[in-house]
């Protein structure tokens, strides 16, 4: 039928009021019956009747209606009766079973629609002490893998269960989609599988709008123990306003139902803030953006050390920050002697009231009103605490000096913090992508990189937007430009090889791609197809323009240093190794990188959405550990500094020492605490290792790196363990 048959239809007999409303179908029925009842009593009139019933008008109207009523009436008629009282019993019960399926059918929608109603209007999900998610975004799923990870990790009690706590998400969302998306991404992990599917739910979901006073009540917003709102990986402004929509919702709760938890809000910029604790000043601000882009930025420019930020953020890694007062077996130890107490963590140092610093000098005594700050694979590592043997003397085949030295600080006479060799001379940076927020990763790199470093960005972004954009964070800060870094602005698609080579490939030392999203739409996945694709085309250009494009001869890798400084660099060819991060935002990539070696050689990725969720959970769980981490990221912050520096700093020819020997001598050296290693044949950093009084070869001309975690300022009187020569390693 056309429109404008419908339309005249309309127009003549006005159907839509009777077929379009509810209220009218009911009547249509009805009537239909009364038709059909009608007919039914003329049609056994004209049959003439039987011997049981006549055709009276009293005999007729009642054997229609139990025909139509009841299909099982006409098998009461006789088998004798005549064809015409058959035929007629047929046809009004055939119709009648017909009527009463449409009546029943109708009658089960409106009973359905009555019960979804009180549902909906009446149901609440009763909890108390739980996790309050408010809204649905691509991190939300993080956000519960983070909270049932640390559920799992909760302490067990003396009956050998734990009391568990519930995770409520409100969310304009199907409330069986949202189950659904949790399960599937909780079956990688069987731990957090089964707790998922425990008899007692312990992830539950309501469909509601978080801005709504009405629907927080229904979750039990005023007995949560935490409410969560975090912030999605859409532009700045966007996200932060959905989550201050949702933190106005939460501060008109009414004064007879009074929040009782923390309200913890994550925002993408600083600005933000101001906006959120006006609103609520009870609630607690996170900006976990900011700390992920100086981790990418140290894992593309200090590998080592940016691996090791990324590794204390979640909870469910091999090496966790930990805070603990100290045991009293400790108390009187001196700091130097601390290590071989917990064998099973590294303490990295001491937190005193009232001070920031971490590692204090060698002779401080440990009291009973300290913290001791640990990296350990678990809380039961972490508390694992030992009388120490004696140490072990071990001779230093360097020529001991016997004087005093002074470590030099690692904030240069410019003003550039030194984290490492890696760092150090002018470095040529590749960006590939400009996010938002590209004008405060520029400000870590300019604190970061040597004066003369120049960083190339390349995006589809016009320039001068890009320009006007870095040149209005650099007014806000008050200043006219970078201090060591030059910018330079190409336009181009990140994908085509060919823009690509508007690059210097040839002089890059090391190279981002960034997170770019071209439409407000756009999805995630999206975004990280474009950027693994970026990234195996720039690093088949990167190995095309080093001499080993398809062909070509492998040629070995040798690490080289200079005799001033001691400075390390790959060397492949004639051309020096360009250092590659990738940012992902999905964790569907995570899960296929995860089972994709050709992939993962490709280069280093850091996976932002999944780092700031971890440090969301890690404030909201562990606030002492969270404050901690931050303080550690801080640049301008004195509780200390993860550096890197060769082996060959401390070791003439070869060595043999365990972890405790290699603690003691990077301890004397530079004041600093041994965190770990790596071992450039492998792919990842060790932490903590396993064994530390095992003995292992260590020499000066192999590829490997310290981890160590100096004091903020450098400074203090502390002996030295080697010659003059290893005097000058205290910088890194």
């Amino acid at each position: 039928m056309s429109l404008v048959h419908l339309a005249g239809l309309k127009r003549k007999a006005k159907l839509h009021h009777v077929i379009g409303t509810t209220f009218g179908q009911w009547i249509l029925v009805l009537s239909l019956f009364l038709c059909l009842q009608c007919s039914g009593t003329v049609l056994w009139l004209l049959s003439g009747g039987n011997d049981e019933f006549s055709t009276t008008l009293n005999d007729s109207w009642w054997i229609s209606y139990t025909l139509l009523i009841d299909i099982g009436t006409q098998t009461g008629f006789a088998a004798h009766e005549r064809p015409t009282i058959k035929i007629v019993s047929v046809v009004i019960s055939l119709v009648g079973f017909v009527y009463c399926l449409t009546l029943l059918g109708m009658v089960v929608d409106l009973i359905r629609e009555v019960l979804d109603d009180c549902r909906l209007r009446y149901s609440s999900v009763p909890a108390q002490g739980h996790w309050l998610i408010l809204g649905w975004g691509d991190k939300t799923l993080l956000l519960v893998d983070e909270l049932l990870t640390s559920m799992a990790q909760t302490k067990r009690g003396r009956c050998g269960c734990c009391k568990r706590r519930q995770i409520v998400i409100l969310a304009n969302m199907p409330t069986q989609q949202m189950a659904d998306e949790v399960q599937v991404h909780c079956m990688t992990d069987p731990l957090l599988q089964w707790i998922t599917s425990l008899f007692f739910p312990v992830v539950r979901f309501r469909e509601g709008s978080p801005t709504d006073v009405t629907e927080l009540l229904r979750v039990s917003a005023p007995y949560a123990r935490d409410i969560l709102v975090s912030s999605t990986s859409e532009n700045g402004p966007r996200s932060d306003l959905k989550a201050i929509s949702a933190l106005l919702a939460v501060a008109a709760m009414p004064s007879d139902s009074p929040l009782t938890g923390e309200v913890w809000v994550e925002v993408c910029q600083e600005q933000s803030i101001r906006a959120v604790n006006t609103i609520l000043p009870q609630a607690r601000t996170i900006v976990a953006r900011k700390l992920v882009n100086r981790m990418m930025v140290l894992r593309a420019l200090v590998p080592s050390a940016g691996y090791v930020y990324l590794s204390l953020t979640t909870l469910k890694g091999d090496a966790n920050l930990h805070v603990l007062p100290a045991p009293s077996l400790v108390c009187g130890v001196s700091f130097k002697e601390l290590c071989r107490f917990f064998p099973d963590a590294v303490v990295c140092g001491v937190q005193r009231a009232g001070h920031q610093a971490l590692v204090p000098h060698g002779s401080y005594r440990i009291e009973a009103t300290d913290t001791l700050v640990l990296i350990a694979r678990g809380a039961e590592d972490a508390q694992r605490c030992l009388r120490a043997r004696r140490p072990i003397a071990y001779e230093c085949k360097a020529e001991p000096c016997g004087s005093v030295c002074t470590a030099e600080p690692m904030v240069m006479e410019d003003g550039q913090l030194r984290l490492g060799p890696a760092a150090d001379g002018a470095k040529v940076v590749l960006l590939l992508g400009c996010p938002s927020d590209v004008a405060e990763i520029l400000d870590i790199m300019d604190v970061l990189l040597a004066a003369g470093s120049a960083v190339h960005i390349l995006s589809r972004t016009p320039a001068a937007e890009r320009e006007q954009l870095i040149q209005q964070h650099l007014r806000n800060a008050g200043r006219a430009a970078f201090a060591r870094i030059t910018v330079h602005q190409y336009e181009g698609e990140s994908t085509s090889k060919w823009e690509m080579m508007k690059l210097p490939l040839e002089t890059a030392t090391c190279a981002l791609i960034l997170a770019e999203r071209l439409s407000e739409d756009e999805s995630t996945l999206a975004i990280d197809s474009r950027n693994l694709t970026t990234a195996i085309l720039l690093k088949q250009n990167l190995t095309t323009v080093g001499g080993l494009g398809p062909g070509t001869p492998s040629r070995s890798i040798t690490r080289t240093y200079t005799t001033a400084s001691k400075d390390s660099t790959v060397v492949r060819g004639n051309r020096q190794k360009c250092k590659l991060v990738t940012e992902l935002l999905d964790p569907k990539s995570e899960t296929v990188l995860a089972s994709n070696a050709g992939v993962r050689s490709q280069g280093s990725y850091v996976y932002t959405n999944a780092r700031e969720t971890a440090i969301y959970a890690l404030a909201v769980e562990q606030r002492e550990v969270y404050n901690l981490f931050e303080q550690l990221s801080d640049a301008r912050c004195d509780a200390g500094f993860v550096t890197t520096a060769p082996v060959s700093h401390y070791i003439d020819g070869i060595e043999d020492l365990s972890f405790y020997e290699m603690h003691d001598r990077v301890f004397q050296t530079c004041g600093g605490v041994l965190l770990g290693w790596r071992d450039f044949a492998e792919r990842y950093p060790q932490l903590n290792p396993p064994d530390k009084a095992e003995t292992l070869e260590w020499a000066d001309v192999g590829g490997s790196e310290l981890i160590i975690l100096r004091p903020a300022d450098g400074s203090g009187e502390v002996k030295s363990a080697g010659s003059p020569r290893k005097q000058l390693a205290t910088e890194e």
